[in-house]
Order: structure tokens, then sequence, then C-alpha cells
């Protein structure tokens, strides 16, 4: 008994003291982090060192963290802030101060399917922040990066409200964008036509309508763009012309906060071109005619043996001098008010985070009766169910509605027709009914400027739903699994009909659309993920997973025509005729295995070796796998015993980096020779609809990336130097086919496109004190498209169908290289063009050199941004210049007396500086009533459209009171956008692209696309 009892005595002490020491490892740590200035920092990050434990402040800066083991040491951190390591004692409470860093190193970036410190980064990612653009209104999430990042070019071919930006990612256009992992339908998917011949056929789609203007710029929390095969090729068969990895904000810890923004302007057109005025278009006339009657004399057989000079001679008839005097850009521009409004919540605790925003976007355009508007909602929810595993969800619902106007890409638009018609010719008649323009001295006009815009009503609403659903599972320590649904959901409406007294109607009696479009993806993604340090020198990290895709999509429309005059009934029943109902259902589907593995030795040698199996069922079953690796490595010199320690270079790392990616960007079913049902003389039967190839596989893309990443003082000045050669090889491309073959091509894998180029990116902080600092940010970029080979040399083509050839595909020069004469110039003693008598290449589309330079200058409470964006080398065909500096040409507008009735087209004042004498040195030729002194088809109107544009200036003012107990902070700007372009390009814009800039092959044409907008705008940011 006496042993039994001296036995559990020295047990319970054992016991207590094991749980004694247990209780003594365990601290419960509370604490608060703020700046410098006192302010408090929410979502910094507390780690304890050497442990996964860890948490992360609230809205008010505020954690608590539980810590093990004697003496533990946390390690406090957050972006844009130096890192702080702290021992801890004896302290339950603790507060932190953070000094402002101008080191990014620290700061995590996303990269496919996981995150990554930027010090460890060795691929070519490119990164922005919302404290980037979170103070500057943008309306499409493209413009936040726009001259902001190298290698990416981000242009805007239309000021069309809501029509998407140009986004090229190291001369590869339309990127994959994936939304908090989910990924986006970006093209345009309207069914609805702006764009026709003047016989009325359609010819493209005219205005695009921008599918990532779905997200609301506003709920970004940061955007990366993986710019090399090695960030790229996780994401295999989407990935080859770049990604776009967007993450959408979080909730924190803590009280909720309340965000409202919201800002208004005003927009005018940026540029005008002037125009002469009824007097100026009198005096071009007779100078054309004294000019003609000039050469008659000489040679009276110069226009021909049959020509009578009356016409040259005899007075202008009495309907040339009514003393009407219209301006017809003002009639079709508009002063156009833009409005934003938001209102957001965050906040949570540490096991449920949330955030939900909503957001109305109105921006009328400024061309008469267009508009854009945007509704959108997200919600966004975080769960942590257990210290294992944590399921959350990204929503975002959006709902668009478009007035499209007839404008770009197209003759009969808008803006084409207000450009051609006669100031001598009125808006309206004496009774209020529109003028017509065949009563007038115009004949390029196909109808009434002012009609179209009002009489032909073309609506587009849109329904976007992006949605995921997601569990991590914490598996065992350093192992944890994640899943995830996601959909994208979109539908849009198109609703068109134009008035029976349209020119475009008149003869039907009126003639309307509809069209829908419905798709439907969803993804599922599965990934294991292990992270693990060794020996605190060895970090690895392996990832594998499975993902499966699937896309289905149905569109459908019916034409009619015929509808009741003066009814006002637009609907299709009303309609007299149903000319045509085509309905198409389509889909494909990917399946993919990927894996990836990152090694870090010291934080100083680097290595990622990744891979991604695809299956598409775009191609044969047999050929259907594609393999994409991809290898990079770093060596952070700067860690080096020779550098380590210094106070000038700060960080210095070398990357390099090889890998693929592959395109499957075609339409379904391509591999295949199928049949379409088809109604011959009412008689339903089949017919060919493709003839097949199946020996269509991958396209291939691979890249080679060398990168120097730099860092001096600190961070005070950083910047990064990337040199890259990419080919796009087994292009799938569509190859002509023989007329007799009654297709006109089909799809196949042939051609070779070279990219290289050089990224320079410098970041700076000249001037850092308490009350005054200044960052600056300047990116460069020379990127060159070659083409190394091609299925057919010398191809001609032309972005419009019933256009002559405007553009050339040619071995060894670049892709958007334009083709023609070339303009030699005007003779100084006829004042005739000269031109070559050889068509020849003529430039390109392409810039040479392009990026940006942004400024910010905060002082105290006041703070100025300036933000400018350039391009370099670059030409625009403007074909549309063709009909406003026809120099008088009739195209024998005069009747059976010899009167002259009507020219090709009013001028702009730049005929002004016109031959008149001999001697004269210009490069505009003499007026000429009986010949076109001018060539389409060549150089004269091919373009230097290199600019300098001051693309924002943002000034604003930030009030944080001492009590937050009412607000938090206040925050009053001021913006311009779009403030001033430096260009000699005689056009509306130099970015101008009137296909949309969607076809690289045929880029860079101005067919009078809808102009950019300079804004005014006034905004407010309110926290509560």
């Amino acid at each position: 008994m006496n042993n039994f009892l001296r036995i559990t005595f020295y047990a319970s002490c054992i016991l207590l003291g094991i749980c004694s020491t247990a209780f003594a490892q365990d601290k419960v740590l509370k604490g608060t982090v703020k700046d410098a200035k006192g302010e408090t920092i929410p979502g910094a990050s507390v780690l304890q060192k050497g442990t996964s434990k860890g948490a992360s402040t609230n809205l008010d800066g505020n954690f608590t963290i539980t810590l093990s083991g004697p003496n533990p040491e946390i390690v406090v951190t957050s972006i844009g802030y130096t890192t702080k390591n702290i021992k801890i004692t004896t302290e339950n409470i603790i507060n932190i101060q953070l000094q402002e860093s101008s080191s990014m190193l620290n700061d995590v970036v996303v990269v496919g399917y996981g995150t990554q410190k930027k010090s460890s980064i060795t691929g070519a990612i490119s990164s922005i922040g919302n404290k980037d653009f979170k103070d500057q209104p943008v309306a499409n999430l493209a413009q936040s990066i726009q001259g902001k990042v190298a290698g990416i070019l981000v242009s805007t071919p239309s000021g069309t409200p809501g029509a998407g930006l140009l986004v090229s990612v190291r001369g590869a256009s339309n990127p994959l964008y994936v939304v908090d992992g989910i990924p986006m339908i970006s093209e345009s998917n309207s069914s609805l036509a702006t764009s026709y011949t003047t016989d009325g056929t359609v010819n493209g789609k005219g205005q695009n309508i921008s599918s990532i203007a779905d997200i609301n710029p506003e709920d970004i929390e940061s955007m990366e763009i993986l710019k090399d095969a090695s960030a790229a090729a996780i994401y295999g068969a989407r990935a080859a012309n770049g990604v776009v990895l967007i993450t959408t904000k979080r909730g924190l810890n803590g009280k909720t906060e309340f965000s409202f923004d919201s800002y208004s302007g005003m927009q005018n057109v940026s540029r005008k071109i002037p125009f002469l005025d009824s007097q100026g278009f009198i005096e071009l006339q007779e100078d054309a005619r004294a000019q003609d009657l000039k050469r008659y004399n000489q040679d009276p057989l110069v226009f021909g043996a049959d020509f009578n000079p009356a016409v040259l001679t005899n007075p202008l008839p009495a309907s040339w001098r009514t003393g009407v005097n219209t301006n017809w850009l003002n009639e079709v521009f508009r002063s156009a008010p833009i409005n934003n409004m938001q209102i957001s919540a965050r906040g949570g605790s540490e096991k449920t985070k949330f955030f939900v925003s909503g957001n109305y976007f109105n921006q009328q355009g400024i061309v008469i009766e267009n508009f854009y508007k945007r509704a959108s909602f997200r919600f966004n929810l975080e769960n942590k169910v257990s210290d294992k595993v944590t399921i959350g969800t990204n929503s975002s619902f959006t709902y668009g509605r478009t007035r499209r106007s007839f404008n770009d890409n197209t003759y009969t638009g808008v803006v084409t027709n207000a450009i051609g018609a006669s100031p001598l010719m009125p808006v309206y008649n004496p009774d209020g009914s529109y003028s017509e323009y065949g009563s007038y001295q115009a004949s390029w006009l196909s109808d009434n400027p002012v009609k179209s815009a009002k009489e032909i009503k073309a609506f587009t609403n849109n329904y976007r739903f992006l949605g995921s659903i997601f569990a991590e599972i914490a598996l065992v320590k350093d192992l944890k699994f994640r899943s995830s649904f996601s959909t994208d959901y979109s539908s849009v409406l198109d609703d068109q009909f134009f008035s029976q007294i349209t020119s475009d109607a008149a003869a039907v009696g009126g003639k309307a659309l509809k069209g829908s479009y419905n798709s439907l993806t969803w993804v599922n993604e599965n990934i294991l993920t292990y992270q693990k340090t060794f020996n605190q020198v060895h970090s690895l990290n392996l990832l594998g997973g499975f993902t499966a895709q699937a896309s289905q999509y149905e569109r459908s429309s019916v034409s009619a025509q015929g509808f009741p005059i003066g009814s006002g009934l637009t609907n299709l029943s009303s309609a007299s005729t149903i000319n045509n109902a085509p309905s198409d259902v389509y889909g494909w589907g990917l399946a993919s295995f990927l894996g990836r593995a990152n090694y870090a030795y010291d934080d100083k040698y680097l290595l990622s070796i990744s891979a991604r199996y695809d299956g598409s069922s775009r191609f044969p079953s047999n050929i259907r796998w594609g393999l994409f690796p991809a290898m990079s490595a770093g060596w952070v010199i700067s860690k080096e015993n020779f550098l380590k320690g210094s106070e000038t270079l700060t960080n210095l790392k070398l990357r390099f980096s090889y890998g693929l990616s592959g395109d499957q960007e075609i339409g379904d079913f391509q591999f295949l020779s199928y049949w379409n049902p088809s109604r011959y003389d009412g008689i339903p039967g089949l017919k060919p609809r493709n003839t097949g190839n199946p020996n269509l596989t991958w396209q291939r893309n691979r890249m080679l990336n060398a990168g120097i990443d730099f860092e001096l003082y600190n961070g005070k000045l950083s910047g990064s130097i990337e040199a890259f050669k990419g080919n796009r090889t087994r292009l799938l491309n569509q190859t002509p086919l023989p007329s007799t073959s009654g297709f006109n091509d089909y799809t196949t894998n042939s051609g070779n496109i070279e990219n290289s180029g050089v990224e320079l990116s410098l970041g700076a902080t000249p001037i850092k004190t308490n009350h005054f600092t200044w960052n600056s940010n300047f990116n460069i970029s020379y990127i060159r498209s070659k083409i190394i080979s091609l299925d057919s040399d010398n191809q001609l083509i032309s972005p419009y169908s019933d256009l002559f050839n405007t553009h050339i595909l040619k071995v060894g020069e670049q892709v958007g290289s334009f083709y023609g004469y070339k303009y030699l110039g005007v003779d100084t003693q006829t004042g005739d063009p000269m031109y070559s008598t050889e068509k020849q290449v003529l430039g390109k589309a392409t810039p040479d050199y392009f990026g940006g330079w942004t400024n910010n200058f905060k002082y105290k409470a006041w703070d100025l941004a300036v933000s400018t964006q350039f391009s370099i080398g670059n030409k625009v065909y403007n074909l549309i210049r063709a009909t406003y500096q026809t120099l008088g040409w009739s195209d024998e507008g005069w009747d059976q007396n010899n009167e002259l009735q009507q020219v090709y087209a009013n001028n702009a004042t730049i005929v002004n500086k016109r031959w008149r004498k001999p001697g004269d040195i210009t490069d505009i030729p003499r007026a000429s009533m009986m010949t076109p002194n001018y060539s389409q088809e060549s150089s004269q109107f091919i373009e230097d459209a290199s600019f300098l544009r001051i693309r924002t200036v943002n000034f604003g003012y930030t009030i944080k009171p001492k009590n937050k107990k009412s607000f938090s902070s206040l925050r009053l700007y001021a913006e311009a956008q779009n403030l001033y372009t430096f260009t000699k390009y005689y056009g509306f814009d130099p970015e101008v692209s009137s296909t949309g800039g969607g076809s690289p092959n045929t880029a860079g044409i101005d067919y009078a696309a809808y102009p950019q907008a300079r804004t005014f705008l006034f905004g407010i940011n309110f926290k509560f």
C-alpha cells in the first residue's frame, strides 16, 4: 500500500509537471498593428516563426494568436511595409508599428492554382494591386492596367460605351481571364450586327460587346498577368495568349466596414476633325472646276471626246445657295453624362469572413441615343469550419443593357455618314420631317445621320452569372486538398428594329431582328498541395491535380420585314414576312492533369517545373491529348556573400524559363465533315457545312524568357528587364480552298509566327518624407511579330468582304502589314498625285515601342496621380480620310443640263493646304471635279499613329478623423480621363481599329470608328 501511495505521489508530481509545462508553452497573444503615422493596418499577417500558426489583423488592426513553445517569435508582414520579427517573452498584449517600405519582395503574388512571394518567382509575372487603381475610377477592368504593365498592350479600338479594350500579351491577343479561379468567356457573343454594306448585307459585327465589362473593377483586389510559358503553362491549352488572373476582394475579421463610392462626370469628343462649312465647301468646288477648266483648255480630250465643258462653267444651281450651314459632327455628337455608384461591406471573424457589394454604372454615349448601363452584385464568403476544413463561395451577377448605334466597321454608320454629309443639307425639313440625303450635294451618304441614330433601335441585354464553391481540407501537416466547382452562365438577348423611314429598310417596309445566345460553362478543379521547409534552408512546394471543363452554347435569331406604316409596332409578330431563323447548338469539353514542383535552397537558388496534360474534344480522338511542360530557374545573387549586406544593391535576381503552351481556340467539330439542315425551294433537306480535317491538332506555342530583377536602396529604385523569344507553330488557321470545292476555306495546322521582344520596368520613390511622398513607375516594351512560314505565302487579305485588299501575310514581314501602292507625293508643276507602279508593304499596325509612365504624389492629406501612355512606330490605314479628302470629285453628279447637282462628299479643312499653282510644295494634290486625285489603295492615307496620351489626372483630398466612431475615412477627388493626346494622326483617335482589333492580321483600319471621349468627373470614397 505504501508503495502504491508512493508511486501515485510520484506519478502525480510528474503529471502536474507535464501539465504545467504544457500550459506554460501555450500563450494567447493579442495585439494591434499600426503604421508610422498611427493608422491601423488591416489584413496584416502575424505568424509564429517555425510553425504554421498564424492570424491576420482585422479592420481595426487587431489580432489574436495562440503561441506555443518557450520564447516564441512572431513575424509580422503586410504589403508595402517592412517585415518585423518580434520575440515574445512575458507579454500578453502588444502594440506593433510597421515602417513603410518601397521594397515589394515580400508581396504575395497570385500564380496558377496558388500564391508565391514575389521574391520567389522565377517566371515572367506582372502584378497590379488594388492600391494602384482604387482611387482612379475605370469602367472596364482592362483600363486598370492600361499603360502600366510592360509587355501588355491595352488599346481602345472604339470609344463605344461597353465595348471591349484590346489586350495583347507579348503580341498575342485575347488572353485567358481567370476570375477567382473561374476561366471566363471573354469574346463578344452578341448575334446583332451593327455593320452593313450599302446594299444592306451584313459585313462584320460592327460594335463588339465586351464580356469582361461584366466584371465590376471596384470589386478587384489584384490582377496578375502570366506572360511567359513557364508562368502560364499550368493552364495548358487555354494559356496560348497569356493569362490574366483576377482576384476579387475578401472579407476581414473584425467589425464590418461599409464603403460608399460614387462618381459623376461629363464626356465629350476628345478630338474632332474640322470640316468645311458651306462657304468653304462651295469654294472647294469652284476651285476644282477652275483647275479642271485649265486642264481642258490645255487638252480638250483630257476628259474624253464626249465631254461637255459647260459643267465646268455653268453657275451652281440655286440649291447650293440656301444659306444652310450644318455642322454634322455637332449634330451626332453630344456632351454625355457618366455615373457610377457602389456600396460594399466587408468584415467577419476568424472563422467567417465576407465581402458583399452592389454597383450601378450608367454611361451615356457621346453619339446621340447611345448608352451602356450595368448593375452588378457580388458576394464572397469564407468559413473556417474547423482547424482543418475551410469552405467558401465567390459569386457575382451582372445585368447590362446597351443601346448600340451603327458605327465601327461599317459604311452606313452614324459617324461615317456625318463625315461625308453636305453642310448645305439641313437636319430637318420645315415640316419637321427628316431631310432626305438624296436631295442634297453629297452622294457618299446612305442616309441622314441623325435619322439613322434615332430611327434604328438596336438593344442588347446581357445577363451574366459567375460563381464557384470550394472546400479546402488540411489532410495532414503540410498537405492540403482543395476542390472547387465553378460556373459561367451568360444570356445575351438582342433586339434590333429599322424604321420604315430609314433608307436601310424603306424598300421592305421596315425590318427587325431578335437574337439570343445562351452559354453555360462549368469547371471542376481538384488540387493537392504539399508545402514543407526542411532544415530551414530547403523549401519544397508540390502541386498536383485534375480538372474538367465543359461548355455548351446555343445561338438563334429571327429576322423579319414588312411592318404596318405609322403603327409603332416593332414586334416580330407584326411583320408580314419572316425571312430567316437560324439556330445552332454547340459544345466542347476539356480534361486536364496538372502538376508543379517549386524548390528553393536558402531562398537563393530557385527551381520550378510544371506540366499540364490536356485532352480536348475539338480534336480527333487519336490526337486529342497534348502535353505542355515548362521549367524556370532563378538565382538570387544578392544573397551571395559578396553582395550580402550591401546597402546599395539590396536585391538582384536572375531568371530563366522555357515552356510550351497550347491553343484549341477554333470552332467546334472542325475535324469533321458534317451537314446542316437547309431548305430547297421550301422543301427541308441537308447541305454540307464543313470540310473536316482529320489531322487537326494542337497549336504549339513555345517561349524562352530571361529576366533580371533588381532593387537599389531597399526599394527606392527597383525594376526588371525581360528578354523573350517565342514561336507559335502549327497555327490553327483557315486555309483557302478553290471555289470549285463549294467552300471558302478549311481549318488546318500551318504556319509559324515568331514573337520576340524586350521589356523594361522601373519603379522609384525619389522623395519620401513624413509629409511628402513621390512614387514613379515607368515601363517600355519592344515587341516584333515576324512570320516565319505560311501554308500559302503572300496572302492578300481585307477586313471587309467587299473592299480591296488592305493587308498582306508574307514570310519575313510582321503580322498586320499594310499593302498597296506607295504614295510619292504631289507633282509641283501639275498638282497631280504620284504613285509607285507596283504594290508593296507599307508599314504595320503594331508599334515598335509602347509603354507608360505613372507618377503619384502625396502631401499630407492631398494626393495627385498622373498616368500617361505612349506608342511609337505604329501606323493606321485611315480609309475614312479617302472620304473627306476627295478634293471636289463629283462622281459624275451632274444632270442633262450640265448643272452640277452633287459631289462625292464634304471635305475636312486639311484640303485647304492643297496644291493651287505651279511651284507649290505640299502633299495634298490639286482640287478636281473630274478626277479623283486620291487613291485608297496607297500609302496616301496610311499615317504615322504614334502618340503620347495623358491618360488620367486624379487629384484628391482624404479626411481621416482621430475618432473613427462616425466614419473611418472620406476622400473627395476630381479626375480628367483622356485629357490630351499628342499625335500627328489626322483622325479621331490614333488607337483606332474599326474591326475592333480582334484580328491582328487586319488591324489598324480606321473607317470612322467611334471616337474616344474626354471625361471630367468628381467622386467620393466614404468608409464608415
